[in-house]
């Protein structure tokens, strides 16, 4: 067992190497592409491709069919790349994930976004209570919206504490691998925060061959600066607004995904999960400003800095309504709403503000294969599930080990008169009064995770027969056989964390007893 352990681990370092090979190869392509261009005569400037703007217009449907099929072609050389060592190992649904008909077929739109127009964005756009309070360093100085470059450049620490956030860009092709955007030597040159600027910025632009269907990204921690660069490339696609509204608001984790009827029509599109829960601030880690979060300027060895952390999973279907619906409230505005193809090119946004070292990276990889933006988005929601769990857990464990007597308590007769009788601090009190109500605080944020998944995430939506969400029209179909396969595992997975986390409810309850024990 262990070698197949070690067979699997070493499969997927294998796929690592491969995937920043590939990029590096990718990027060598484009380097030399570029300058043949810059070579050619002015007189072949007429066939060269038309200018585009800044602010990502809308391509002709011929145009994004001739990108696909270039792309298709070249299947055989860096998209078939990707393909999992690890799944060819096991056999896994082998034959399935290589047929590309099963997958998302249409690319997603070129995108590109300078720093002027992030700096126009972040100067006239009307910013509303929670935007404002993220962006507050930037956009309440004049100075540094006049900076230039605005994107940080410089290496090491900066005030912002960006160059300790992290991200992960993934861009899903039309074998549905997730290959991640390796910008490592932006990182070497100048800044994390300028590397972030450059993954988000663009999309899919030329020269580049490998087109995506679909794309994942995660920040974590990310500067005031960064959320406003996420504002402004992703407003067309989200209402970024209210996503900034969930990460601050203290409203419990809840699912907002049944807006077929929003006169939003990035609502209508659009489908958000949000968490909110506490964990422990990490070493060296800063919560940012506008968090809940325990304030002590100088902490006790036994003190356990507390802080409530938050984020966001987004998934947006950019394709067109593939059914419409009729409102079934009397007190509608709207009559109808629309339901989007699960088929449509994609992009899921995971934006965590956890001020800790304990976000799992690996929860997307090339050894995956995403059939569309639906599966990816939940594959987000589970790797969220389990993080909680991980948290939830590790301030547990702290506060047992803070109010449960130590092992020296039976043969240390001192000890036991420290415990039995207060001090003039009344520490055990209150540290009793504390763990006792934290851990039932820690468990209606686990109660609001686990309604919100169970609220949502009924038989109709993992069976594809749900009116709005996600609805499969041809239920015998190759791709919807196959995708209904791929939920019904992912069900699996959701049901082990959602019982993961009622364990977790059970034994904090269990410690509050513990606690009501040692009170009396």
């Amino acid at each position: 067992m262990e070698n197949v352990d070690l067979v699997i681990t070493l499969l997927k370092q294998l796929d690592a190497h491969k995937d920043a090979y590939q990029e590096t190869f990718r990027q060598v392509h484009e380097v030399l592409t570029q300058q043949i261009t810059a070579t050619v005569p002015p007189a072949s400037s007429a066939s060269a491709t038309p200018s585009r703007s800044s602010q990502s217009p809308a391509q002709s449907g011929s145009w994004n069919t001739e990108r696909a099929g270039r792309a298709r072609k070249s299947s055989n050389g860096l998209a078939t790349l990707t393909t999992s060592s690890e799944s060819k190992r096991t056999g896994e649904d082998s034959d399935a994930e290589d047929d590309e008909s099963l997958y998302v077929s249409s690319t997603l739109k070129p995108e590109l976004y300078t720093e002027d127009s992030l700096r126009k964005h972040l100067q006239s756009y009307k910013w509303n209570p929670y935007g404002a309070k993220i962006l507050e360093t930037v956009i309440d100085n004049p100075t540094r919206l006049l900076q230039t470059p605005l994107v940080p450049r410089r290496r090491g620490p900066l005030e912002d504490r960006s160059h300790l956030g992290h991200y992960q860009v993934f861009d899903v092709g039309l074998d549905g691998a997730p290959v991640l955007l390796d910008l490592t030597h932006i990182e070497h040159e100048s800044s994390k925060a300028h590397a972030i600027w450059r993954a988000i910025s663009e999309l899919n632009q030329p020269p580049k061959e490998r087109l995506a269907v679909g794309r994942i990204t995660i920040l974590r921690e990310p500067g005031p600066i960064l959320f406003g660069a996420v504002h402004h490339t992703l407003s067309k696609h989200f209402d970024v607004d209210e996503l900034f509204r969930h990460l601050l608001e203290s409203e419990g984790s809840s699912a907002n995904v049944h807006r077929a009827f929003d006169a939003d029509l990035r609502k209508q599109k659009s489908f958000v999960f949000n968490f909110e829960y506490f964990t422990i601030i990490g070493k060296g880690c800063k919560p940012m400003k506008w968090q809940l979060a325990d304030q002590q300027e100088e902490r006790s060895a036994s003190h356990i800095p507390i802080t409530r952390c938050s984020s966001v999973v987004a998934l947006v279907l950019d394709g067109e309504a593939v059914k419409k619906v009729k409102n079934p409230s009397r007190q509608a505005t709207n009559s109808h709403g629309f339901a989007y193809d699960p088929w449509a090119p994609w992009q899921v946004l995971n934006l965590q503000c956890y001020p800790d070292w304990h976000a799992s990276l690996d929860v997307h990889d090339s050894t995956r294969h995403y059939v569309n933006g639906p599966e990816a988005f939940l594959t987000s929601i589970l790797g969220e599930l389990r993080d909680a769990q991980k948290r939830l857990e590790l301030v547990h464990q702290s506060i047992a080990k803070l109010i449960m007597p130590p092992l020296e308590f039976m043969f240390d007769s001192a000890m036991r008169d420290k415990l039995l009788f207060e001090d003039e601090r009344f520490t055990y009190s209150r540290r009793y009064f504390w763990g006792y109500q934290t851990l039932g605080m820690m468990n209606d944020s686990i109660r609001s995770i686990i309604d919100a998944v169970e609220d949502t995430f009924t038989e109709q939506v993992w069976s594809g027969t749900h009116t709005t969400l996600w609805p499969l029209l041809e239920q015998d179909s190759a791709r919807n056989v196959f995708f209904k396969k791929r939920m019904a595992s992912l069900r699996i997975k959701f049901d082990k964390a959602i019982k993961n986390l009622r364990k977790q409810i059970d034994d904090n309850d269990g410690r509050r007893r513990e606690i009501r024990g040692l009170r009396e």
